[in-house]
């Protein structure tokens, strides 16, 4: 709970799909949507603004989110429209695709009132994709300083853009320009500046305007830049690396909207990703479970 009376230490702006792999296991997708499940399980006070399809997918994340004790007010349905279903995002580019469906009509107008008080306001790149989202979340980050918060952005940009960098970086500047903070994977990092080191592409990043430049290696262990200063926070040796790709950056995001020193809050996420088992939600999102 931040020190505003009634104010969310967390809004999320953004996507919310269904995942599903090889096998046709589901899980919760949409960076927005995963960000915020693990903001819960970390006892923040969360919301979602996001639209679902009208059907069984849409179904089944709404009770997930809502198990997890999201606030939903602003998780509208969209008559007509599909869920969006990302099928093997995290695995090869060959078999990666997705089923485009109702988050990507999320309207400007459709945003919380400014009055909404949150500590933190976060969006994930793929939202930025096609409007109409693309105008909700940009709105969402300029407004997040009128909310008397922060404004956060996962890039996510390997995921979507990892054919066409000049692309991915017209389409994200405007976000990143607005944001107080972005993380993103070292693959991210690669997309967008191709063959540069990690502390050269929090360089770059910061010079596009964010306070606050969050980046997860491979092997869990983070490079943090605030202003000019560069600190790295290795993993554990021995510990696995990160089974979820979300988790990471959403710890950090709990602990700035707790107002966690940023290299505390760095450190603390590095020990939550490892701590996540599997890809997905947190246990209690699930009803099976």
């Amino acid at each position: 709970m931040t020190a505003m009376s009634g104010a969310f230490d967390w809004l999320a702006v953004g996507d919310v799909a269904e995942e599903r792999d090889s096998d046709q296991q589901r899980i919760l997708g949409g960076g927005a949507a995963r960000l915020t499940a693990h903001a819960a399980a970390l006892k923040a006070r969360t919301a979602l603004v996001a639209k679902l399809g009208d059907d069984d997918a849409g179904q089944r994340i709404f009770e997930g989110l809502d198990r997890l004790k999201v606030d939903l007010r602003w998780l509208r349905r969209a008559p007509g429209l599909r869920t969006t279903v990302w099928h093997d995002p995290d695995g090869a580019a060959s078999v990666r695709r997705v089923e485009r469906g109702a988050d990507l009509a999320l309207r400007l107008d459709e945003l919380p009132p400014v009055s909404t008080g949150a500590a933190i306001t976060v969006v994930s790149g793929y939202s930025l994709s096609v409007e109409p989202a693309r105008s909700a979340v940009l709105g969402a980050l300029s407004s997040a300083r009128a909310r008397g918060g922060r404004a956060a952005l996962l890039l996510d940009a390997q995921l979507l853009w990892w054919t066409n960098a000049r692309m991915a970086k017209k389409v994200l500047e405007p976000a990143i320009a607005v944001a107080d903070s972005v993380a993103l994977r070292a693959a991210d990092a690669r997309v967008l500046f191709g063959a540069v080191d990690n502390r050269q592409a929090l360089r770059l990043l910061a010079e596009m305007g964010p306070r606050l430049v969050y980046l997860a290696e491979p092997d869990g262990s983070v490079l943090l830049r605030e202003g000019g200063r560069v600190v790295a926070c290795p993993a554990g040796r021995g510990d696995v690396a990160p089974r979820d790709r979300f988790a990471g950056a959403a710890a950090f995001w709990v602990g700035l909207a707790k107002r966690t020193l940023p290299r505390k809050a760095a450190a603390d996420s590095i020990r939550y990703a490892q701590s996540v088992r599997r890809a997905g939600a947190p246990r209690h999102f699930h009803a099976s479970l």
